[in-house]
């Protein structure tokens, strides 16, 4: 079995200090409604893969010269892969990541897009974030594996928490940091494989779901076991 591959997401202010730890994905560049390419601070030190903030981005403009500027910009930085963290996928979105994988297989870069963008990057790999709210942990990996193949996994994980007030029709919750929860008594679930707790909340019922160290471990160690061989864990770990 493959050894799992640990990416560190930073900010580049922060790679040095990441990369004592394990390859980095630093934050690099912003990419703005403009199309404007914007560089974030240098990071200290060389990074493995080069993480772009397009979340403003709406997919529209000239597709072959943005992906061109973007992998050149990776090539340039030494990196090996680029991560361009989207909103959710709208057509002109879709075409630019045909575009962008295209570009990046024949130049012989990896490519990791979340997973509303799979189809449209069939040499992508697959972000799938860790945490889930319904059905069990494993299940739900199995379930990716048999849709995706496991070697086009890549785990997404932090320590952020969960919170969703129940009933809950849209099946998500909000994502808070664990500072700004209120004082909770954690149980561990091993179907979910995270801490959770239950409170009232303005008279309706709140579950809160979070990981810590320990539960990371086991969800990288559980992905591994069915064949999951890349992750990205968010830095510093709160």
């Amino acid at each position: 079995m493959d050894e799992m591959k640990i990416y560190l997401t930073a900010p580049g202010e922060l790679s040095a200090k990441a990369a004592r730890y394990g390859p980095v994905a630093a934050r690099l560049w912003r990419l703005g409604r403009d199309l404007k390419l914007t560089r974030t601070p240098l990071p200290e030190t060389r990074v493995a893969l080069a993480v772009v903030d397009a979340t403003s981005f709406g997919g529209r403009g000239p597709h072959e010269t943005l992906a061109r500027a973007l992998l050149c910009h990776c090539c340039l930085a030494g990196c090996r892969g680029l991560v361009p963290e989207l909103p959710r996928p709208n057509e002109a979105l879709l075409r630019f990541c045909q575009v962008l994988d295209r570009m990046a297989s024949r130049a012989g870069l990896e490519l990791y897009l979340p997973r509303g963008y799979a189809a449209a990057a069939p040499g992508s790999f697959v972000l799938i974030p860790a945490q889930n709210t319904g059905g069990t942990y494993e299940g739900r990996l199995r379930r990716l594996s048999a849709l995706y193949g496991a070697d086009r996994l890549a785990l997404t994980l932090d320590t952020l928490a969960t919170r969703t007030l129940l009933p809950c029709r849209a099946g998500l919750g909000q994502k808070v940091r664990r500072a700004e929860l209120p004082p909770l008594t954690p149980h561990f679930s091993p179907a979910l494989c995270a801490n959770t707790a239950s409170r009232l909340n303005n008279g309706r019922a709140e579950v809160i779901l979070w990981d810590d160290e320990t539960t990371l471990r086991q969800k990288l160690a559980a992905a591994r076991a069915l064949g999951i061989c890349r992750a990205f864990v968010e830095f510093p770990i709160d």
